[in-house]
């Protein structure tokens, strides 16, 4: 069985600049949006798949679950050398079917993309045992501050979705949030946060000893896989 990881956070806080410590030639990016990864060297490292012009690819670029399904299957069965999957972008699958079909004046949608969501995310779990699976996907606020608490959560279409797909993160083990912080000399540091009460981050008891790690995906597969692997110890 697979392991996934879904990594929270804003536009900016550093999901796709984790990527940045994976091997490149263990790793395949699913991207929904074509966006550049924001790290020097990376067009070297990661290409476009292509068929006949470039067959040794490590990236498509798609807006279609139908395809992400395809793709997860794929890599599962016939590529063995690669150990890591990035789905970046996770939140636009969702953003562009909706897009796509928005004349449509049935409810068939918003069943449809909550239905996806959970599809992607289960198909995760059921892959090649060596595999590791990371969905990037954006977060909204819940709750004014009020009469409720303000927490992050993975963003969703809204209610007409969310009444379909009940909790998102029910369907992960390990969750981390992806910040952007300020330092003392007025720069930015990008970390993941392990555990908070502010946001639906959640990892298991004893994997992560720190609340605050690197934003280091290299360093989140090791200690998923030393943590349920005595062999690895």
């Amino acid at each position: 069985m697979s392991k996934l990881v879904l990594i929270l956070g804003k536009s900016g806080a550093g999901k796709s600049t984790s990527v940045r410590t994976l091997n490149p030639k263990e790793t395949f990016i699913i991207n929904s949006i074509g966006k550049e990864l924001p790290f020097e060297g990376s067009e070297d490292l990661y290409t476009v798949y292509h068929k006949d012009k470039n067959p040794d690819g490590n990236v498509v670029i798609t807006t279609s679950v139908q395809a992400v399904i395809m793709w997860l299957n794929h890599i599962s069965a016939k590529m063995p050398h690669i150990k890591n999957i990035v789905i970046d972008d996770n939140t636009q699958q969702s953003t562009m079917e909706y897009l796509r079909r928005m004349g449509e004046t049935t409810w068939d949608k918003w069943n449809d993309i909550a239905a996806n969501m959970i599809n992607v995310a289960q198909l995760s779990k059921g892959l090649r045992d060596d595999l590791m699976v990371f969905i990037m996907h954006h977060v909204s606020e819940t709750g004014d501050g009020i009469t409720e608490d303000k927490q992050l959560k993975a963003m969703t279409l809204g209610k007409l979705v969310d009444d379909k797909l009940g909790t998102y993160e029910a369907y992960f083990t390990v969750i981390l949030l992806a910040k952007k912080l300020k330092t003392t000399d007025d720069d930015v540091e990008h970390v993941f946060i392990t555990r908070d009460a502010d946001s639906t981050t959640k990892t298991p008891m004893g994997m992560f000893k720190e609340k605050q790690i690197p934003n280091d995906l290299s360093l989140v597969r090791d200690t998923v896989i030393n943590y349920y692997s005595k062999k690895s110890k």
